[in-house]
């Protein structure tokens, strides 16, 4: 099963197709009716209706992530709460065996993926990064980028500079860059108002 890809024109959404990320998988061995069979468990499991926050991880890279966001369940403190889920969560490639590093699950799309509504609209764009200097760019963290002027009409695209303050508050990043990175993709969320933008 393929990851339905969130970047690009998405556009004004309110539900979405998401990665899951359910902390450590642990492979097991049980019975269907079709006889024996291996099963998962998960450290952080993700159900149907449950609330869900967008996930901070460092590894959620626009490359890594194919486009997508990554949302994890709700924790104490993480004030990332972006909508809840919809819809039986579903493999996109099972592991043979079990999995504690996030970075090597999304490599081997070893997570399961499910369809977010969103607590609150935004709009959906995969924008190029054009410069990297400033600090890392945080999924959830506003006020850390802008739209490039320059590089958007000469690229007939959306680009963004990070800025370490004074960035647009309304555009946020769904996906990460570290700090120093330039020239890569990154999925960003306009949620009303217009964007700053620089030369």
């Amino acid at each position: 099963m393929a990851v339905s890809n969130t970047s690009g024109d998405m556009g004004f959404v309110r539900q979405v197709s998401v990665i899951l990320k359910e902390g450590n998988v642990t492979a097991g061995s049980g019975y269907s009716p079709f006889g024996k069979t291996t099963t998962f468990g998960f450290a952080s499991e993700i159900s149907n209706g449950d609330p869900v926050a967008l996930s901070a991880d460092t590894a959620n890279t626009c490359e890594a992530t194919g486009g997508n966001f990554v949302v994890a369940p709700l924790a104490n403190g993480v004030d990332l709460c972006i909508g809840r889920i919809i819809d039986e969560p579903k493999w996109v490639r099972q592991p043979s065996s079990s999995q504690t590093t996030w970075e090597t699950m999304l490599a081997g799309k070893y997570y399961r993926i499910a369809t977010v509504e969103l607590y609150f609209p935004m709009s959906i764009y995969e924008a190029t990064l054009v410069g990297g200097s400033a600090s890392a760019i945080t999924p959830g963290t506003g006020g850390k980028i802008d739209i490039v002027a320059s590089a958007s009409q000469a690229g007939h695209c959306l680009s963004v500079v990070d800025v370490s303050t004074g960035g647009a508050a309304n555009i946020i990043p769904l996906t990460y860059a570290a700090s120093g990175s330039a020239t890569v993709s990154l999925v960003v969320g306009f949620i009303g108002g217009f964007g700053t933008v620089t030369t």
